[in-house]
């Protein structure tokens, strides 16, 4: 029995290869892909622990020693560090100044040079010293005044830095950070923010302390925030989330195809094993034996193949997409991790087979032997409900052919459509994925943002101060303010962006006109307000300057990015709060001369190229998934149709005895397929978009939504494709059939 295993291997190779590559394919994708998943977050998690990061952060006016005593006596706090910040930029860089404290407190890592000490020097940030190729020791220029380039330190807070954040990618040469001693600081051409960092307790109630630090701080207190929720750490673990959701979701589906795949080739191989199977029972096997020689085939496949992607997958494929991932993130280096899921996964596989290979094994191997061979004879059927009817008479012998046939094996056709259809799913998801990503980019930056260049100022404008700018302009334009605001809901805190904007359409929201807006009205994009599970008309409170006030939702704002409340100044205005925008958005671009008050400018055009360099990482792996679709979509295909011509091979012999050409054999067996595959196409457009609606939701984060798109050339060529398919699909099938040798196939097995 063992040296049959392997002789039946070798005789249908082919078949047993095409449940070979799925199952490597399925291990190969998910192992590659979750092992890069859980070194990005192992990385982030270790350099944030080495770090000792707070929890959060309590930004001040001024420090004060006898208020900074009562919040290191509160039962929450569990330590406390003085940090200062303050932000510097010219035409030639922008960076972020901290101070150091001899506390372990969200302490950085230092690379090279001199540890962090009190003397006179600069610490600079790593990737800005390497880009810019600066040498340890050598003087470091600021308004003329030089300092000693001491190290370098790396700090988990920046792990993804960028000058704003309208600078979606990070640019090393030009942005960076620094650290240097309190003393130092004050000499330096920057108004600093006093920050606390705070240590908490794990049973912290984020509320209430926030109440206890302003009753204690009263006007010098500013704002607490988590330390999570700054952009670097949030958009890194945002991406950490993309990549482990893109493993599952697509592995997921990758393995239910190759299962059914493997049900559709072990019941054709045991269709065609059936007379061995009644000789082996005759000669005296017992049905143990039998039983664990067919069990083989499955276990044997679909183990060597997943186990080579479980072991290929992490050496192979994690390199290759961290090398374009990792790149957009500044860590000390990447952690090399061990994970047991993907052999889980294996032994999962590999029971999976083994119980769909008991499927058509099992009713056989009870049986006697001569009933077995009875069962490899034609079957008798009665007439079709089809064939009652008066219009079964007009239909052309091919169709009545292949509707007879649909109709007696409708388990067989199901297969079939189902083949196509699961071909057709993974192309439309597999290209709809890039198109919703270029459509929510392009519905960003063409749809949303109508500005052709934006200006950030270095702090908020009064009224007075925007009046003098815009008496300059002579384009249309419109302010920008973005804060900051706690959303209350249920007894929890979450922190959203609340956009607020002057008359214009340069920021331009879909479905809503900000003029609109009266009192308490506001917008809300979609996908927060699926995640509060709020509607339009609903009410939600949020929190300013402790202040609880209450919003009105106007309409649901169905839109990319950017993600928030939405307020016009007249409604921001009425809830108490005074516009102070730090943004101008310009119809044309370089309408406002230089200023000591302007901190960058932006051109649309450049910030929508950055916005495209972002996700190559992303789209990379989006490429492997198409191509991994391809191959998926034909194995399955084939193996379908291999399966019906395995029960219909009888069908064809007696067409050949009975008189019929090569050609019209052809015709019947290329009219099923085609009527298969056809049915399978029109299914799979829609499941193929509903597929793609529930994933581009589940890759979608807080600071953006992908809506779901795919164009109608996308479409063409996933449908292209699948009848491409269906053709090489065909001809292997002709030729299968052209070396029938019907005398064989004709004998009665009894």
């Amino acid at each position: 029995m063992f040296r049959k295993t392997f002789r039946d291997l070798r005789k249908n190779w082919i078949s047993f290869f095409s449940v070979f590559l799925m199952s490597f394919i399925c291990l190969f994708i998910f192992t590659g892909i979750f092992h890069l998943s859980q070194q990005m977050d192992a990385t982030g998690k270790q350099f944030s622990q080495n770090s000792h990061l707070a929890d959060s952060t309590l930004s001040l006016t001024t420090f004060n020693d006898q208020k900074e005593q009562r919040t290191k006596e509160l039962t929450t706090i569990k330590k406390v560090a003085r940090r200062s910040i303050g932000h510097y930029q010219n035409d030639d860089l922008s960076l972020t100044f901290l101070t150091f404290n001899h506390s372990r407190l969200s302490r950085p890592q230092v690379i090279h040079g001199a540890k962090l000490s009190d003397q006179d020097g600069i610490w600079l940030d790593e990737d800005f010293f390497q880009a810019n190729k600066y040498q340890l020791g050598e003087s470091f220029l600021i308004e003329k005044q030089k300092y000693k380039i001491l190290g370098t330190v790396r700090q988990p807070e920046f792990i993804y830095h960028t000058e704003s954040d309208d600078q979606p990618l990070p640019n090393h040469k030009r942005s960076g950070y620094a650290y240097m001693s309190e003393s130092q600081i004050n000499s330096l051409p920057v108004y600093p923010t006093r920050q606390l960092l705070l240590k908490t307790n794990k049973e912290n109630n984020t509320p209430w302390l926030e109440k206890e630090l302003s009753d204690i701080w009263d006007a010098d207190y500013l704002r607490l925030s988590h330390t999570s929720d700054s952009s670097g750490l949030s958009i890194f673990f945002d991406r950490v989330t993309q990549v482990q959701r893109l493993a599952f979701l697509f592995s997921s589906l990758f393995l239910l195809l190759t299962l059914i795949t493997l049900e559709a080739t072990m019941r054709r191989f045991v269709k065609q094993q059936q007379l061995q199977i009644a000789t082996l029972k005759a000669q005296g096997f017992s049905r143990r034996t039998i039983l664990l020689h067919y069990l083989s085939f499955g276990v044997i496949v679909t183990f060597l193949g997943s186990i080579s992607g479980c072991v290929l997958g992490p050496k192979l494929l994690s390199p290759a997409l961290l090398s374009a991932i990792g790149n957009q993130f500044s860590v000390p280096k990447w952690l090399e991790v061990q994970t047991t899921l993907g052999y889980a996964i294996v032994a999962l596989v590999t029971l999976f087979s083994m119980l769909i290979t008991l499927i058509p094994v099992l009713p056989l191997i009870g049986q006697l032997p001569a009933t077995i061979m009875q069962r490899q004879s034609n079957q008798r059927f009665k007439r079709v409900w089809l064939e009652q009817t008066k219009l079964w008479s007009y239909l052309p012998f091919a169709l009545q052919w292949t509707l007879r046939d649909i109709q007696r094996n409708i388990r067989r056709a199901i297969l079939g459509v189902f083949g196509a259809l699961g071909c057709m799913l993974l192309l439309i998801a597999a290209l709809g994925i890039k198109d919703s990503i270029d459509f929510s980019l392009n519905s960003i930056f063409n749809d949303t943002y109508r500005y052709e260049e934006k200006i950030s100022f270095k702090k908020s404008l009064d009224h007075q101060e925007q009046n003098a700018v815009a008496k300059t302009i002579t384009t249309d334009h419109q302010w920008l303010e973005q804060q900051s605001v706690k959303l209350l809901q249920d007894s929890k805190e979450q922190a959203v962006i609340a956009t607020i904007v002057s008359d214009g359409d340069q920021l331009k929201l879909p479905e809503l006109d900000l003029e609109d807006l009266t009192a308490n009205q506001v917008g809300l994009s979609e996908a927060l307000a699926k995640s509060l599970n709020v509607k339009a008309k609903d009410t939600l409170y949020i929190k300013l300057q402790q202040q609880i006030i209450p919003v009105y939702i106007k309409k649901i704002v169905p839109l990319s990015a950017p993600q928030g409340l939405f307020f016009s100044e007249n409604t921001w205005n009425d809830i108490g709060q005074a516009f102070e925008p730090q943004s101008l958005l310009l119809r044309e671009k370089d309408q406002l001369a230089a200023s000591p008050l302007i901190a960058s400018k932006n051109e649309k055009q450049q910030q929508f190229k950055d916005s495209q360099k972002l996700i190559e990482g992303i789209l990379m792996i989006v490429s492997l998934l198409i191509l991994a679709a391809l191959v998926l979509g034909i194995t399955i295909m084939m193996n379908c149709h291999l399966l019906i011509f395995s029960e219909r091979f009888i069908e064809f012999a007696t067409l050949k005895v009975l008189g019929f050409t090569k050609r019209e054999i052809f015709l019947l067996s290329f009219l099923e397929t085609a009527l298969l595959t056809a049915l399978g196409w029109l299914l799979g457009l829609p499941a193929g978009k509903l597929f793609l609606t529930a994933y581009t939701a589940m890759v979608s984060t807080d600071q953006q939504q992908y809506l779901p798109h795919i164009t109608f050339q996308s479409l063409a060529i996933a449908s292209l494709v699948l009848f491409i398919c269906m053709l090489l699909v065909q001809g292997y099938i002709t030729v299968r059939i052209n070396r029938i040798d019907f005398a064989v196939a004709l004998k009665p097995a009894e």
